[in-house]
């Protein structure tokens, strides 16, 4: 019940056919609410998104969840919970007939433990209790091979931990990597997966690709008037009162008024003072963005795909919208925030847009059209 930013509130509850059908014979007093505000899905495509739970009127409260707790779980036990639910925050994947599993940051509890320890991402082996129906599948690529698949991934992620390198210079050394990747697939694969990781290997011990990322200079305006207007697409409504808070804390932190607005000048102001005070507050925990793209990769298979330069411009958008709302809540003129403050700045930006398919793809198209998704554009929006 303490939970700041409980999953209960503002997202739907879908109820999987399994745990529909065990509802509907139960009769729990405590559980009438939850009964009542079931409702089958006419157009079900699967059964796991076979019914939703209607949201009450105030804040979008599951039924369920009363008094800061889960009805279902504590009259009926957790075998009772929705697929849904019961898995929450959790990402479970079979890849290569091995089993993965990670955390999805939009939960509070969940990106504290990912971002704030320096060993929050070192990987282990476990026995872990998941049910079958939640397993996230791979689909087999006829161009690599599942070895391939998993020495690009090793690959992209050791790049990313590489700390002797700042984290926008790992992030463009992922990018070039990604569009040799993206160049050799529309070519057939003629030069080889394994050896593009082999002569990208050998240019960055020999320094020649960390000069050449250098010669861009960083261009903070258009960073700060990008992602501010990628940061305004999904609306500014807030579905707790935690949201609301760390909200009016963001916008007073790019400048803005009591009503909200704020001058191309002073959004830049604010956003270079603020980066300059985020530096400052990660000396404390340099691992924090690292985690955070760590788990993005990771959790998103990066970059296998069809399209790993689209794959790579999501995560910049990711990152250039998360390194945005990170200064503006450093940008105060007294104490610098505590470092869970910014690891609530990731599950807020987790929660309100990375559970939206339509939003990722806006962005690309946003980036793309206006000119800002090649590959040098790219890295003015990223390098400090």
């Amino acid at each position: 019940p303490s939970c700041e930013d409980t999953c209960c509130v503002g997202w739907p509850v879908h109820i999987d056919k399994t745990t529909y059908k065990a509802y509907r014979k139960e009769n729990h007093p405590a559980l009438q609410p939850v009964y009542a505000s079931m409702s089958r899905i006419a157009d079900a495509g699967n059964d796991t998104e076979y019914a939703v739970l209607q949201l009450g009127a105030q804040l979008g409260n599951c039924p369920a969840h009363q008094d800061g707790m889960c009805a279902v779980h504590a009259n009926l036990g957790e075998s009772y919970l929705s697929d849904t639910c019961q898995n929450f925050p959790r990402i479970t994947r079979s890849v290569n007939g091995q089993i993965e599993q990670a955390m999805s940051l939009s939960c509070p509890e969940a990106a504290r433990l990912a971002l704030l320890d320096e060993d929050g991402f070192d990987f282990v082996e476990a026995t872990v209790s998941v049910r079958e129906r939640v397993v996230h599948g791979t689909v087999a690529s006829d161009s690599i091979t599942p070895e391939i698949m998993n020495e690009v991934r090793i690959f992209c992620m050791n790049l990313i931990r590489t700390r002797e390198l700042a984290i926008w210079q790992r992030l463009a050394l992922l990018g070039t990597f990604c569009d040799a990747l993206e160049r050799d697939r529309l070519d057939g694969h003629r030069h080889g997966i394994m050896a593009i990781i082999g002569d990208f290997t050998q240019a960055i011990e020999g320094g020649e690709l960390i000069a050449s990322l250098n010669a861009f200079p960083p261009n903070y305006e258009a960073q700060a008037m990008v992602f501010a207007t990628l940061w305004g697409v999904n609306g500014f409504n807030a579905t707790s009162a935690f949201q609301g808070l760390q909200m009016q804390r963001i916008s007073a932190g790019l400048g803005a008024d009591a009503s909200g607005q704020t001058s191309a000048i002073d959004l830049v102001a604010a956003y270079r003072r603020g980066l300059s005070r985020l530096d400052e507050r990660l000396e404390a925990a340099p691992w924090l963005l690292e985690h955070y793209l760590l788990n993005e990769m990771f959790t998103q298979l990066f970059p296998v795909g069809d399209d790993t330069y689209t794959a790579y411009l999501q995560l910049v958008a990711r990152f250039g919208l998360l390194r945005l709302l990170m200064a503006a809540q450093c940008n105060t003129n007294g104490e610098l925030p505590p470092l869970s403050v910014l690891s609530s700045t990731v599950a807020l930006q987790c929660r309100r847009f990375q559970h939206d398919p339509a939003y990722t793809a806006k962005v690309n198209r946003s980036l793309s059209e206006s000119g800002w998704g090649s590959l040098d554009k790219l890295f003015s929006l990223i390098r400090t």
